[in-house]
C-alpha cells in the first residue's frame, strides 16, 4: 500500500527519500527507480514476541537516528510523511522537523498505539505501556497534521486524547492502486489442486486482532458442503494455533498456505467466491482492515465478523453494498450471510462489481490529492 503513495509522489515530480527499517542485514543508503531508500538494522517488531517487540521498539529510535545522522544529515526536506506502527520515529522526526524548520509533518494513522495493544496485554506491562503512550502523545503534539482512516478513527482520537488540537485531523482513508481487472484463469485452479471450489479466502497477518477462530467454527459448521474450501493465506502469531486447532476439529474443507507469489496470490485472489474479514469482538478501537481494497480489486464480495466499534461495515460494506458485515459475537448472523452469499450467485457477482467500482475512490492519486492539499493550504476538514 505504501509503495504505491511514494510512487505516486514520484510520479507527480518529488524527490522522495524513504527511511525504513531492514532485519538481520546491515544499515544502507540506496537509489533505485528515482527513489532514494535508506533501510537502518533493527530488532524485529511485527510478528514477534511481545517483549521482544517493546525492545525492538524501544531501540528502533536511536538506531534510525544514528543512520539519519550518518546518510542524510544535509538533506532538506519540506515535507515529513510518517505512518504507524511503528511509534519509533519520533526522535528521528523531531530531529528532521529541528533542521528542516518550514518541513511540515504528516502523521498517517493506521493503527493507534498503544492503545491497540491492549488486546495482547501490553497494558499489564506498565511501564512500557506508559513509556509508549508518553511518546503517541508527544507525536501528535509535533505532527502538523493527522490522516484517520475512518470517521470513527477521528472520533476515537479525539474522545482519548482531549488535548489533541482536532484541527490537524483529517480523514484519510485506506489506499489500493485501481488495476484493469482481468477475468480469472480458469485453468489457474489446477495449479492447486482447488478445481470447482466454493473459496472462502482470509489473506493477511493471523493474529490475536483477527480473531479467526470464528472462521474455523464457520468451516466446521458448512463441512456439509463438500465444494467449499476455507482458504488461509499469509503467516502471525496465531497461524500455528490455528493450524492445530483444525487438526482437533478434524477440518478437511480447510487449507493454509504460508506463502505464495504475489501473482499468484492475485490469480488466486481472482478466482476466490468471497473474501473474509474477521475482527476481535474485545478490540476497542474502530479499525479499517486494508486488505478489503484488495478484495475490492479482486471484484470479491466480503463476507465480515466484525466488532461492534469499528465503523467499517456501514461505512465500507453498506455504503457501496459491496458484503455483508455481522458482529463478531453473533455466529449465527455470520452463519446466515454466509448462507445469503453461498446460495444467491447474482448477488456475489453484483457485490463484486459494486466493490471493484467503489475501488476508484481509494486509489493512490486521491490519497496523495488529499495530502498535498493539506500541505499547501493548511486549511482543515479535507
Amino acid at each position: 500500500m505504501y509503495r504505491s503513495l511514494i510512487e505516486e509522489f514520484k510520479n507527480q515530480g518529488h524527490e522522495v527519500t524513504v527511511i525504513a527499517p531492514i532485519y538481520e542485514k546491515e544499515t544502507e543508503y540506496i537509489e533505485k527507480d528515482g527513489i532514494k531508500t535508506l533501510f537502518f538494522n533493527s530488532l524485529p517488531i511485527l510478528n514477534t514476541g511481545l517483549i521482544k517487540r517493546g525492545i525492538g521498539n524501544m531501540l528502533f529510535p536511536y538506531k534510525c537516528l544514528k543512520a539519519i545522522k550518518k546518510n542524510i544529515k544535509k538533506e532538506k526536506f519540506d515535507l515529513i510523511l510518517m505512518t504507524t506502527p511503528p511509534l519509533g520515529f519520533f526522535e528521528p522526526i523531531r530531529y528532521l522537523k529541528k533542521v528542516n524548520k518550514n518541513a511540515k509533518f504528516y502523521i498517517i494513522l493506521r493503527d493507534i498505539h498503544p492503545e491497540g495493544a491492549k488486546l495482547v496485554g501490553l497494558h499489564k506491562i506498565k511501564p512500557l505501556f506508559y513509556y509508549f503512550r508518553t511518546i503517541e502523545k508527544k507525536l501528535y503534539d509535533l505532527a502538523d497534521y493527522i490522516g484517520c482512516m475512518s470517521p470513527g478513527n477521528i472520533e476515537f482520537l479525539k474522545e482519548k486524547n482531549p488535548q489533541l488540537d482536532s484541527q490537524k485531523l483529517r480523514l484519510l482513508p485506506n489506499w489500493e492502486p485501481a488495476t484493469e481487472f482481468i477475468n480469472p484463469d480458469q485453468n489457474f485452479l489446477k495449479k492447486y489442486n482447488f478445481e470447482n471450489k466454493f473459496i472462502v479466502v482470509f489473506g493477511g497477518n493471523m493474529g490475536i486482532t483477527q480473531n479467526l477462530d470464528i472462521f474455523l467454527q464457520l468451516a466446521k459448521e458448512k463441512e456439509i458442503l463438500e465444494n467449499v474450501l476455507f482458504l488461509l493465506i499469509g503467516t502471525g502469531t496465531e497461524m500455528e494455533r490455528l493450524k492445530n486447532k483444525s487438526l482437533e476439529l478434524k477440518l478437511k474443507n480447510t487449507l493454509f498456505l504460508n506463502q505464495i507469489p504475489r501473482d499468484d496470490y492475485n490469480e488466486l485472489m481472482k478466482n476466490c467466491a468471497l473474501g473474509f474479514i474477521s475482527l476481535s469482538p474485545k478490540v476497542h478501537i474502530p479499525n479499517y482492515p486494508s486488505k478489503s481494497l484488495g478484495y475490492l480489486g479482486a471484484k470479491l464480495p466480503i463476507l465480515a465478523s466484525i466488532d461492534a466499534i469499528t465503523d467499517y461495515g456501514q461505512d465500507l460494506l453498506d455504503k457501496y453494498n459491496c458484503g455483508l458485515w455481522s458482529l463478531a459475537d453473533n455466529f449465527d448472523h455470520l452463519s446466515k450471510n454466509f448462507d445469503t452469499l453461498y446460495n444467491n450467485k447474482d448477488l456475489r457477482m453484483q457485490m463484486g462489481e459494486n466493490g471493484y467500482e467503489a475501488l476508484k475512490n481509494f486509489s493512490p492519486e486521491i490519497t496523495y490529492e488529499k495530502i498535498i492539499k493539506t500541505y499547501q493550504s493548511g486549511n482543515s476538514g479535507i
